[in-house]
């Protein structure tokens, strides 16, 4: 039924777009800044930098090592298979007892990439699966499928849409995981709308959102099945921002956001009304120094009111400060801060507060080779409980080298600390990743 409705959602921006749209050459990635193109390596223009996960860096190589795709008119069809080899030196991520395996991952995608001059629509088919040489119960098979695209009104004015549809599993390492016999199962769908309109120097943005996140029932090493459903949950979201360009590349920022999370269940386990909502007021500012500096610093406050009277309610000083400065033509470094609220149904918790700093550095070596590092430190403060904050450290460096536009093949090194004031839930973690692409 969700499948159905990201479907005809989808289909709905094809209809929208096609009439007005109007086919152009090549050009398989989504549209840049035009202060930007040719500017630079292909790291410095990408939309999303901070990104941390290897699975694009294939098409963060230059343009001449972009697959040609199949030509269907005004769309392009990108397949493309990539065979990972993993070794995890602690698998389960417990504190004691850490068992090592190798595991392999086979991953086919089939990506619909449009080529208007105005409006875009792209569709994208993911499927990964996950075979593990000794703790076979590990083997999993997850899904995902994504639609998003842009309706250009009118210069000023834009309207987008993002969806996605999922089915996956929880890591190993989250603070939920019940350490069943298999990792817990996990379905939904994220919605995103919004509208964005630009008048002299004033850009106001609105956003709405509707997710939903179910998970699974799991057995026990004791023969006994652990059910997740009163984790299942509806997520509603409302996002408006307003800037003014106070001169040009600097500009003032205001943004207020209100969240509600409505669980299926009146009560989780332990008899818990962990329904809530909550709200973000933040303000600061936005600079965007064509091909030095793009980002914002925004301070505000945050909170969040639960139901159950029991439960202790978050709130504060919020922040977020995104960054991408590009020192050189072929290199960009993105730090991060962000404080955030995150469900959690640990017994007598509310939520889990986020405090956490991030550092991304890509660099394309040459054209065909693109180096990124990432490392980030966070402190997850759990509320309503004294003896169970963490602090978790993770650095992770990986390659990516193209052969041709059909085949290259790539390398990550990973490691993780969790150190937690709670008994048992500290763990150290290692993961190494040898990867061959396929594509056209």
């Amino acid at each position: 039924m969700a499948a159905g409705a990201v479907a005809m959602l989808a289909a709905g921006l094809l209809a929208v777009a096609a009439p007005a749209a109007a086919q152009t050459q090549g050009g398989t990635q989504p549209q840049q800044d035009p202060r930007r193109q040719g500017s630079g390596a292909k790291v410095t223009t990408e939309t999303d930098p901070e990104d941390r996960t290897s699975r694009t860096d294939a098409e963060r190589v230059h343009d001449s090592y972009q697959p040609r795709g199949v030509d269907l008119g005004s769309f392009l069809v990108l397949p493309r298979l990539e065979i990972d080899g993993q070794y995890n030196s602690n698998l389960f991520a417990t504190e004691r007892d850490e068992r090592g395996d190798f595991l392999s991952v086979i991953r086919p995608e089939l990506r619909l990439r449009s080529r208007f001059r105005e409006h875009a629509i792209n569709l994208s088919l993911l499927a990964e699966q996950y075979l593990h040489r000794r703790y076979s119960q590990d083997n999993r098979t997850e899904l995902q499928l994504e639609a998003d695209g842009r309706y250009d009104i009118s210069r000023e004015t834009q309207a987008n849409y993002f969806g996605q549809l999922f089915s996956r599993h929880e890591d190993r390492g989250s603070p939920d995981d019940i350490q069943g016999e298999e990792p817990t199962p996990t379905q939904g769908m994220v919605n995103r709308g919004g509208l964005k309109h630009q008048f002299g120097r004033y850009t106001v943005q609105g956003e709405v959102g509707l997710d939903r996140r179910t998970f699974g029932e799991v057995d026990t090493a004791l023969g006994t099945s652990i059910s997740n459903s009163d984790r299942d949950r509806w997520e509603m979201l409302g996002r408006l921002r307003g800037s003014y360009e106070i001169f040009p590349g600097y500009a003032a920022v205001t943004e207020v956001s209100a969240n509600t999370r409505r669980y299926d269940d009146s009560s989780d386990r332990n008899g818990f009304n962990r329904d809530s909502h909550g709200y973000r007021v933040e303000t600061g500012i936005g600079v965007d120094l064509s091909q030095l500096v793009r980002g914002d610093f925004l301070v505000g406050y945050f909170s969040q009111d639960y139901q159950d009277n029991r439960f202790s309610d978050p709130s504060g000083v919020s922040m977020r400060a995104t960054f991408n400065w590009t020192p050189s033509t072929l290199t960009i470094v993105v730090p991060s801060l962000e404080r955030s609220v995150n469900e959690t149904t640990r017994r007598g918790v509310s939520s889990m507060v986020r405090n956490s700093a991030s550092l991304t550095i890509r660099h394309e070596l040459e054209r065909n080779i693109v180096l990124t590092g990432f490392g980030s430190v966070s402190y997850d403060q759990f509320e309503g409980v004294d003896d169970m904050n963490a602090w978790t450290y993770e650095a992770r460096a990986r390659a990516i080298y193209a052969f041709t536009p059909e085949i290259y093949t790539g390398g990550e090194i990973g490691y993780r600390d969790k150190r937690s004031e709670r008994a048992g839930d500290s763990y150290q973690q290692t993961v190494f990743m040898l990867r061959l692409g396929l594509q056209y």
